[in-house]
């Protein structure tokens, strides 16, 4: 499981990549991680803007508008990559989610193990 330096790497890593734009689109390769997700899960992320990235415990917190909240645990295996506009990313059995950025960043969210997400 991350220790808590490494969960604060992520967050230090990902908030100047991701705060401040506009997700364009949501792509959930499934229904569930280790709960069921909302089936407004998708529709409730499409179009909002990235606030801020923190954390809470080992608990990433990415704050969008709407006044929601995208609450996520990396587990034991989790992982989140950023790729830039200019980059190439060949897709992974484990990708659960993806979320694309309105400057063509995307954010990709891989685990084996299916911990994750919450809103």
């Amino acid at each position: 499981m991350p220790e808590l330096p490494e969960v604060e790497t992520v967050c230090r890593g990902i908030a100047p990549e991701i705060t401040g734009k506009a997700i364009v689109s949501v792509q959930q390769n499934r229904p569930n991680l280790r709960y069921p997700f909302p089936e407004n899960f998708v529709a409730g992320l499409t179009g909002q803007s990235v606030l801020s990235v923190g954390r809470r415990s080992k608990y990433i917190l990415v704050h969008v508008s709407g006044d929601k909240c995208l609450v996520v645990h990396l587990g034991m295996s989790g992982t989140i990559e950023i790729v830039r506009p200019d980059g190439d990313y060949d897709a992974r059995k484990h990708d659960h989610f993806s979320f694309d950025f309105d400057d063509g960043t995307r954010l990709i969210y891989n685990d084996p193990r299916r911990f994750g997400f919450a809103l």
